[in-house]
Parts: structure tokens; C-alpha cells; sequence
């Protein structure tokens, strides 16, 4: 992906958080493994410039 493809996808991904955050879109929608190695690598402050796409 590109780099405004990316933002994009940030993008989509922090309004579904803010959203999440109100009772009315409380779905509770499960991780899946690439979501959850970004949160893993967030977690652990892992958070490094990817030459390749390898999450």
C-alpha cells in the first residue's frame, strides 16, 4: 500500500474506535492475526518504519 492508502485506512480505523466508544456500535468485532500483531506491536511500543510489508 501507498502512503495515502495507509492514511486511509487509519482513517477508517479511528472513526470504528470513536464509534466503538459510544453504546450505540458496541459490537465487540474480534481481532484478526494482522490487527492483532499491530496491536501487539503497539503494545510493546514496537512501533518501527516498515521497509516491507511483513505484519
Amino acid at each position: 500500500m501507498n502512503v495515502d492508502q495507509h492514511l486511509k485506512v487509519a482513517q477508517w480505523h479511528i472513526e470504528q474506535a470513536r464509534l466503538h466508544a459510544t453504546s450505540e456500535h458496541a459490537c465487540g468485532c474480534p481481532a484478526n492475526d494482522h490487527d492483532q500483531k499491530a496491536i501487539d506491536a503497539v503494545e510493546a511500543n514496537l512501533i518501527l518504519e516498515e521497509k516491507t510489508c511483513d505484519l
